[in-house]
This record gives structure tokens, sequence and C-alpha cells, in this order.
């Protein structure tokens, strides 16, 4: 594993195929495998929580926004090279101007929290899992600080439906799934856990995602397709 970079360099190795999985610009072949590494790879589960922790506070500057309408033909094009008659495309639906808005972001980053990282303070024990399911475009990675009994599920990938809810639940051995409530931002979701449920979350325990209606699942027990799950892993 590479050492972490000084302020005024852009990481390598992987510190940056954390900070590109975080961001979410990993290719679909590599998000899978990396999300498969954070389960087994404890050194770099926490690679990955730290550029997490140090993402989250970009998110509150964006607000969610609605697709242009000519988006879908634009993707297709590059795509597929389809013949359809394009409409001038804007800047911000440049693959490139998104390629390159991640990785300024990131060197911005490595600038501001670049201190950080390399004299850490004394680190609290996490908990993490990287959520997926085969088919499903819906990637979340979750972190979870025992001493703030706070869990923050990301949106790595896939969308949060309009017409329904995403419900995540904690499944702890044989015992039933207990709901921890709704995903409801496209990019960070922090919940609250009770001391009874945080008990529950460690090592080993399962954390899932199901498809449910408006406000959740009516009967306490996921009724929809789960459409991610991944088995929480201690670093």
């Amino acid at each position: 594993m590479s050492s972490i970079p000084p302020d005024d360099t852009i990481p390598e190795g992987d510190d940056l195929v954390a900070a590109e999985y975080v961001l979410g610009v990993l290719p679909e072949p590599q998000r899978r495998e990396v999300a498969r590494r954070i389960e087994t790879d404890k050194s770099f589960a926490r690679l990955v929580a730290r550029w997490q922790e140090h993402f989250d506070p970009l998110n509150d500057q964006f607000a969610p926004a609605t697709a242009p309408h000519y988006l879908k033909g634009a993707i297709d094009h590059r795509l597929f090279g389809t013949e359809t008659s394009l409409p001038s495309i804007p800047l911000w639906s440049s693959v490139n101007f998104w390629r390159g808005l991640a990785f300024a972001t990131l060197a911005l980053a490595v600038i501001g929290f670049g201190r950080d990282l390399i004299e850490p303070s004394t680190p609290k024990p996490q908990l993490v899992a990287s959520l997926e399911a085969a088919g499903s475009p819906v990637r979340t990675l979750a972190i979870y600080d025992d001493p703030t009994k706070k869990l923050k599920m990301t949106l790595v990938s896939g969308d949060i439906p309009q017409d329904k809810s995403l419900e995540l639940w904690l499944i702890a051995g044989n015992e039933a799934p207990v709901s921890l409530g709704l995903l409801k931002s496209p990019q960070v979701t922090e919940f609250d856990l009770p001391q009874a449920v945080a008990t529950k979350l460690r090592d080993g325990t399962t954390l899932a995602i199901s498809v449910e209606p408006i406000g959740g699942s009516p009967s306490g027990a996921p009724t929809g397709a789960v459409v991610a799950a991944g088995t929480v892993r201690g670093i």
C-alpha cells in the first residue's frame, strides 16, 4: 500500500484508487473489484473511509438537479456512435468536463486536507461495508463511527427512485431484519442509531437495501427487491 501523500501532491496507488472509488469515477469492473477488496483488506478500507470523511463536506455545496432532456441522446452517441441529430452539448454534460472536475476536486481535497492525512488524529473505532447486488445499479458505501453512533451511507452509483423509497436494514445473524431508516439523499444519508440497535452492528453483520413504497415498508419487514447488500467489517 502506498504511503499517505504530502499536502502538495496528488495521491498515487491505493490512495488514488480509494479516492476515485469514493468520487464514483472508476469503471464498473474496477468498482466491483474495489468493493470486494473493502471487505477483505482492512488497511485499504481505512483509506476509503478516510477519503469518504474528507469528501463529505463537499456534498453540502451541491443540490440535486434534473438532467437535461438531451443528455441520454448525447450519452448514446458517445457510447454507441448513433447518427441521430444531437443538439449542442453544453459544458456540464461533457464526460471530459466531469472527469476533469472529479480530479480537480480530488486535488483540492489533497491540498486542503493533506495536513490531516500526514498527521492524523488518533483513529476511532469504525465499521465499513460496501453494498451491491448482481444486476443492480445501486452501490453504496457505509461507514459507522461507534463513539458518535452515526452511520453514514453514501450512494456511490444508482439513483433513489422518485416513486419508491430505498430502505436500509440491519441483519444480525438469524435475527429478523431491523429497519435503520430511508436513504434520503443522492449523496450522503446519516443515521443516528439507538444504543440497542448500535450493539447489533458489528463485524460480520449484514446491511441490505430494499425497494419499498414511499415512506418505507408498511409491515416493518422488507417487502420489495433487495438492490444492495454487504457485510460489515471492522477497521
